[in-house]
């Protein structure tokens, strides 16, 4: 009996007096009981008709056919009686355009062609009835390698199915986690959930107790379990434009198993190749908007009708309120030319920008960052300054966790009103970059993160120069002696300076500052009177040496690269 079996093939109707599919009902195609079952696959994308043989059992929910039109889903019908299939299991309670119609229609498919049509309960697990099915028909080998092709060819198929509402990652996992009964996460290098099922919760911690483990089956993977609240497996993915990724499943329903991870791992190829594509159409939509920036930000519009047309694509408002803030870095630790790393650098800039301001627009313009940010135009000055300064130091605190050695400036040019000044508030914005380095040498904290243009007071005058030489007319005969001054302790002599006016000349408090004897302090002060004639009773000449100070500083940096 048992060789009749195996000689007449695994029909229908055996599977349906299946213990394990007792609350199976037939509701259509009676006559076609006696068909032969040759396989098993789940419609998760209306391609996937693509993908199969002939013979196969299919299940379905319908929610792969969930946005197409009935015409659309009359096609996909009819290309399943070219593949000659077995039966089709179907499960009812997603919500699905023309459900009754598209149903309907399957019905009479099914009495047309003599093709069964099955229902199950909806918690019913596809799984389940695909194991069921597979064990009939294969070994347990044979089953694993027929489990992954099946698996693979319907990630594959929703891998290549165009997906215009963005929702491709949570298609790849809400498969899935169909697949294994429990719910899964994806999450990046820094632990940020990207996308997650119902269950799944959106932290990620790698335990110093996760130990690794071998899923049953070859992988070019890192497997680990923890266990907490919920016991996890943590699939750890190497991409070729991240670090790495994480595929997170949470033994919620039931134990990860060898299984699973065939599935796991068919869903991982779905996601490089997932990520991939948005990588390509993020960096290209990158390059577009960086062009139109760039036109805009530099007066290169010529028309209104340019100017309408440019920021409908970037999608601005051009009546808005807006400023422009120039980023940038300083890395103490990496060699000046080491053109690489600031790239590098510069992306983790952007990343943490595009992370703590909204409403904002971002332009990498070599290694600076550039943002048109959308503005309130009733916000006080001393409100927004003190939300720009705040951005200024999230930002900071991030990219330091990066690499501790980045310092971050910001330059803010004035708020304007029309894209159309949009090139007067970058020229600000550059200007208080500029003018960062110097602020911070003059500021208490002498750590100045952000600068606005508005706040540079007298010094907007200095901004407008580009020449050395006039810059050097607003500094005083004597400082000019000072710093043409050859011998070494030159540069003690102006630090002594500084330091002085800062301690409103109270050479005890300078020499603390300093970490020198009060004598040695005196010694400098006198010699630097002595050099510059510098007579610092008189109010007027000190203040005229404190703004010398400061253009000197502005000289060095307009001769040096400023990040």
């Amino acid at each position: 009996m048992l060789a009749e079996r195996l000689k007449m093939g695994f029909s229908v109707e055996e599977l349906l007096q299946a213990e394990e599919l007792k609350d199976v009902k037939l509701i259509s195609g009676e006559r076609g009981l006696d068909r032969e079952i040759k396989g098993v696959t789940i419609i998760e994308a209306p391609d996937i008709v693509k993908f199969i043989d002939g013979g196969e059992v299919l299940l379905t929910g319908l929610y792969a056919f969930r946005s197409c039109t009935v015409e659309e889903f009359k096609v996909y019908i009819n290309e399943l009686t070219r593949k000659s299939v077995s039966a089709l299991i179907l499960k009812r309670g997603r919500k699905v355009e023309n459900a009754d119609t598209k149903i309907h229609l399957l019905l009479e498919f099914s009495e047309t062609h003599g093709i069964p049509i099955l229902e199950v309960p909806f918690e019913f697990s596809f799984r389940d009835i695909m194991s069921l099915i597979m064990e009939h028909l294969f070994n347990e080998e044979v089953t694993r390698l027929k489990y992954f092709k099946t698996t693979y060819d319907n990630f594959a198929a929703l891998a290549l199915t165009p997906d215009s509402k963005g929702k491709g990652i949570e298609n790849i996992l809400d498969v899935l986690a169909k697949l294994i009964r429990n719910p899964v996460a994806v999450f990046n290098q820094n632990m940020s959930c990207l996308a997650s099922t119902d269950g799944a919760g959106g932290e990620l911690k790698i335990r110093k107790d996760a130990v690794p483990f071998e899923p049953g089956t070859y992988s070019n993977y890192t497997y680990l379990k923890q266990n907490g609240e919920v016991s996890q497996c943590v699939i750890q993915v190497k991409m070729s434009f991240r670090e790495k990724i994480y595929l997170v499943v949470s033994e919620v329903n039931q134990p990860f198993n060898t299984m699973d991870s065939i599935a796991a791992e068919s869903a991982i190829t779905a996601l490089r190749f997932e990520f991939s594509r948005q990588y390509a159409v993020t960096e290209l939509e990158k390059k577009f908007q960086n062009d139109i920036m760039h036109n805009i930000l530099n007066g290169k519009v010529h028309s209104i009708g340019e100017l309408q047309k440019n920021t409908g694509l970037l999608g601005v408002e051009i009546d808005g309120c807006y400023r422009v803030i120039v980023f940038g870095m300083k890395n103490e630790s990496s060699a000046k030319g080491d053109f690489k790393a600031r790239v590098k650098d510069t992306n983790v800039l952007s990343t943490a920008i595009f992370a703590h301001i909204s409403d904002a627009k971002i332009h990498n313009d070599l290694d600076k960052i550039v943002v048109i940010q959308k503005v309130q135009k009733d916000q006080t000055q001393e409100e927004y300054r003190r939300e720009i300064k705040e951005v200024a130091e999230q930002v900071q605190a991030e990219v330091s966790a990066y690499n501790k050695y980045l310092k971050v400036k910001a330059g803010v040019g004035r708020l304007v009103e029309g894209i159309i000044n949009l090139p007067e508030s970058f020229k600000e914005a550059k200007e208080a970059f500029m003018f960062v380095d110097v602020a911070g040498e003059v500021s208490e904290d002498g750590n100045s993160r952000a600068m606005l243009f508005s706040d540079l007071g007298i010094f907007k005058l200095l901004c407008q120069l580009d020449d050395s030489s006039m810059m050097l007319e607003y500094v005083p005969e004597g400082l000019q002696k000072l710093y043409n001054y050859k011998k070494p302790q030159r540069d003690d002599l102006i630090i002594t300076l500084k330091t002085y006016l800062d301690r409103n000349q109270n050479l005890s408090k300078t020499a603390q500052d300093l970490y020198v004897h009060y004598k040695t302090a005196a010694y400098r002060i006198e010699k630097i009177t002595k050099i510059t004639g510098i007579d610092f009773d008189n109010a007027n000449e000190v203040l005229a040496v404190r703004i010398g100070l400061v253009v000197y500083k502005m000289i060095e940096n307009y001769n040096k690269d400023f990040i």
